[in-house]
Parts: structure tokens; sequence; C-alpha cells
């Protein structure tokens, strides 16, 4: 895992054990915020798996990466997601292959100033 959140993984429901394997419908969607910093961004990414019985799975992180690294570590955040919900690496990397990233996915955060 190239990206390593800065504060752990939140998961929701908490789910131990693979969920989706051998799942014939399996889709997913995020969305994210960023923080810019001098260098560095600091993002935080929600992705959601939804299987063919209406279940979802949402997982909430945070990273701290460098700029132009945002669509990678997106698309990062969903294959470990997907991959710790029992979908198999060939499945998540297909699932993935046409992932591109959608700035309407972007959560805007208002900056709140000091009265």
């Amino acid at each position: 895992m190239l990206y390593k959140p800065t504060t752990g993984f939140l998961y929701i429901p908490q789910s131990p054990k693979p969920i989706f394997k051998g799942a014939s419908e399996i889709h997913f969607d995020y969305y994210f915020s960023a923080r810019y910093l001098e260098e560095e961004i600091i993002l935080d990414v929600t992705t959601k798996i939804f299987s063919e019985y209406d279940n979802v799975f949402t997982r909430i992180s945070s990273h701290k990466i460098n700029r132009g690294e945002v669509k990678t570590c997106i698309k990062e955040c969903l294959l470990t997601h997907l991959l710790r919900m029992g979908v198999s690496r060939k499945r998540a990397n297909f699932l993935l292959k046409e992932f591109n990233l959608s700035f309407r996915k972007l959560q805007v955060q208002k900056e709140l100033k000091a009265i």
C-alpha cells in the first residue's frame, strides 16, 4: 500500500470477513475532499461498495499526499477496499480498469473562521 492512512480506516459497518467473495454484481462509488498545505494535500476519501443484495459497505480514510497524486490515491483506496471485502484482485483490477477521476465527486470544505 503506497498511500497509508494518517488516521487509520473507518469501516461502516465493521466487517471482519470477506463479504463479496463470489458475488456477481459489485458496484462502487467514492467521494473525496482535499485540503491544500504548502506542497502537500490532506485527502479525505470515502469509498462505498454495493452488492447485488443492496448492501452498502463504506470506508473512510485520510491521506497526506503530494500534489498530482489524487487520482492514484483514490484508485488505491478503492482497490484495497474491494480486496478487503473479498473481491479477487483480478476482478477488482477489471472493475477499476476504466477508472477516471471525477471532480463532481469532490466535496467542498468551507473554511471556518473564528468570530
